[in-house]
């Protein structure tokens, strides 16, 4: 009967249970999966923690009938920043160093989706998430792999690669065929706010939005250095520096968009903060390496249309193959075993040269004849 409904010997809960409890927790917390998840008496939250770290996450598969045309595609990258769990040794050591892990998160889309948005909300088209504690090489293949698949790339002509400049998200440009940096708007108003917040003088704040909105690099120098001469504070003036150096850093991420009409701006931020703030970061609590890594999936992998029952049945019945191969590789080994046992003590037993072990020729030949 276990065997029937796929009960495993020292399974303490059963499929459904262990599916209630990984729905709730990528929503809400361990604690309360483990209230939610059995219909009888709760769970401990190690055990659901236990369930998630050992879960094998597959993004859900793309049907591709025929591949799509699209002249024009975008990419938006950025990363979440995650308090990590830290080690009493490590807080006797340091009490105040601050450990921070950086799930990374890439999606690939095809615009806005004029028929679902709002005035208020924009939606985007045929969106696909990737992501989790990657190493961005080995993600950025995957999104390279997955355009390939999904979209007949000799049609694009442009892909638009979006974010805040980061060394990881412009490695894509050497993945990506015909894709442009565009950097994003909420990071470089956010160092302009930087660069001007000291200073109670509208004209040199304007000047400095005029000179990024219109790419002119001779007024961005003018303004950079009449900020400087008004900042007294060494402070201030480190952080006006490092403002200015970010800009020029990124200035054909900010050229491009002069202009340009197809370029709709970049939401990677709001991305972010709905899909792995929500539940890594917005809450005071540490997280381990491997636990970031299996949320972040997770999180990603409902993005992308996956279900939970999915994946955990998947995972038990690969769990179930694994075993029986296993078993019939042991069975195998026994009759091997057994039947080299059999034939050797009937050579044994009759040849007197096999008994002595003098390493003759003769004892050679036989022992060679005797292995088969």
């Amino acid at each position: 009967m276990d065997s029937i409904v796929g009960i495993n010997p020292h399974d303490r809960v059963t499929a459904d249970v262990v599916i209630n409890a990984i729905d709730e927790a990528v929503d809400s917390s361990y604690r309360k999966a483990g209230e939610k998840a059995s219909y009888v008496e709760k769970i401990s939250k190690q055990a659901v923690m236990d369930k998630i770290h050992n879960l094998e996450v597959v993004q859900p598969s793309v049907i591709i009938q025929h591949k799509k045309e699209n002249r024009v595609l975008f990419i938006e990258a950025d990363e979440d920043h995650v308090a990590q769990q830290k080690k009493k040794r490590q807080t006797q050591k340091n009490p105040n160093q601050r450990n921070i892990l950086m799930p990374k998160m890439i999606y690939v889309h095809e615009g806005i989706d004029y028929e679902k948005s709002t005035t208020k909300r924009k939606v985007l088209k045929n969106v696909r998430y990737f992501g989790g504690m990657r190493n961005s090489e080995e993600l950025w293949l995957e999104v390279s792999k997955y355009i390939d698949e999904v979209y007949d790339v000799n049609k694009v002509e442009t892909m638009y690669l979006s974010g805040d400049g980061a060394a990881w998200i412009k490695q894509g440009l050497t993945w990506i065929p015909k894709s442009k940096f565009v950097l994003d708007n909420y990071h470089l108003n956010k160092y302009i706010k930087a660069a001007t917040a000291h200073l109670d003088n509208e004209a040199i704040t304007q000047g400095l939005k005029d000179a990024v909105d219109e790419a002119d690099k001779d007024i961005l120098k003018r303004v950079f250095k009449k900020i400087l001469e008004l900042t007294t504070s060494e402070t201030r003036y480190n952080t006006v520096l490092e403002a200015k150096r970010y800009i020029e850093n990124n200035w054909s991420g900010i050229e491009i968009k002069v202009d340009n009409y197809e370029i709709i701006g970049c939401s990677a931020e709001g991305h972010i903060s709905h899909v792995f703030s929500d539940r890594l970061s917005s809450r005071p609590m540490g997280w381990s390496r491997i636990g970031t890594d299996k949320m972040a999936q997770l999180r990603i992998f409902k993005k992308n249309g996956g279900k939970v029952y999915d994946l955990v049945m998947a995972q038990k019945k690969k769990g179930k193959q694994e075993k029986e191969h296993e078993e019939q590789d042991n069975l195998i080994k026994e009759l091997k075993k057994a039947s080299s046992n059999r034939y050797l003590s009937s050579w044994n037993s009759n040849i007197t040269v096999l008994e002595k072990g003098h390493k003759t020729a003769l004892y050679n030949s036989l022992r060679n004849i005797s292995s088969f």
